[in-house]
């Protein structure tokens, strides 16, 4: 276990709250460097789905655990925690402040209070992702059965998550939901001052259709093409996430481009709620909105670093 005299701002919540541009502004402020906390802004060529911060933002701070893996390379959260450990290790031993960036929870919990160990059988796996492949609403329908308290904080299009719970449940006989509360995650393993960032709901949709949009019009079909194009199958990890999926079926004909683009903003909208849930039970996230309490989210981390110093 690393020592809890690491300190490390986290800055958590829904996506289009501003995560990524409060932690520029943070990190010009106290010295800062920044470790992503996204599960999809590690792979390299998704781009513009991700919102990945762009070039100047990069050039003006460092950012960590963006762009090191290509699309077909195994990652998770076990391998998310110990690639972030040795970023905030470094980051700290130069002098500068860690700041953990990003809206996938489990990836958070997972750095912030360590895995519990599950045993994993892969022949189980590739089954299970058979069977979800022929059927994911009845699959996600089983997990329910399982395991309620876990489905319901996932989407059934969710297929790494729901096969995992379920593989889970097969292997330990218990759910995925009740192994957690077992293990606790009692034990801080950093010093971690934690922020939220929220919206209000109308507010907050809005933004998400806005930036939808705007993501179209940026190219993020033609990404996707770009992607296919280096030979990637579709039906990889990162082309499962919301955005590429949609355009994925767009581009096979499925669905039209405005269907596309609605089903996109309807299932980002979803998604934000699930973060909602999940961040809503960390303990001590103090919540502001962004950019209207930057002065009290400076003040909340000039206290900490304070305290630090």
């Amino acid at each position: 276990m690393l020592s809890n005299r690491i300190k490390v701002v986290a800055i958590g919540g829904p996506t289009c709250t501003g995560k990524s541009d409060l932690a520029v502004i943070i990190a010009e402020r106290f010295g800062g460097e920044i470790v992503n906390g996204d599960s999809l802004q590690v792979y390299r060529y998704f781009d513009i789905g991700t919102a990945k911060p762009d070039v100047d933002a990069r050039r003006v701070v460092p950012h960590h655990l963006v762009d090191i893996i290509d699309p077909d390379e195994e990652f998770n959260a076990a391998l998310f925690r110990d690639r972030a450990d040795r970023a905030i290790v470094d980051i700290s031993a130069r002098g500068r402040l860690p700041i953990i960036v990003g809206g996938t929870g489990l990836y958070l919990k997972a750095l912030f209070y360590g895995l519990f160990p599950a045993k994993r059988d892969d022949a189980l796996r590739e089954k299970l992702r058979r069977d979800y492949v022929r059927d994911p609403i009845s699959f996600y329908e089983k997990l329910k059965e399982v395991d309620p308290a876990y489905a319901l904080r996932i989407s059934f299009r969710d297929r790494i998550r729901a096969v995992r719970a379920m593989e889970i449940y097969l292997l330990e006989g218990k759910p995925f939901s009740e192994l957690e509360k077992e293990h606790g995650f009692r034990e801080a393993r950093y010093d971690i001052c934690n922020i939220g960032l929220t919206a209000e709901r109308g507010e907050l949709y809005r933004r998400i259709d806005d930036r939808v949009l705007a993501m179209l019009a940026r190219g993020l079909v033609e990404e996707v093409k770009s992607i296919l194009a280096r030979g990637y199958a579709k039906e990889l990890k990162p082309f499962s996430s919301i955005g590429y999926r949609e355009v994925l079926h767009y581009l096979s004909g499925s669905i039209g481009y405005e269907d596309m683009v609605k089903d996109i903003q309807k299932n980002t909208r979803h998604y934000a709620k699930r973060q909602f849930t999940w961040f809503a039970k960390e303990r001590d996230m103090q919540w502001f909105e962004y950019p209207r309490e930057l002065d009290g989210i400076v003040d909340r981390i000039s206290g900490f670093v304070d305290r630090w110093n």
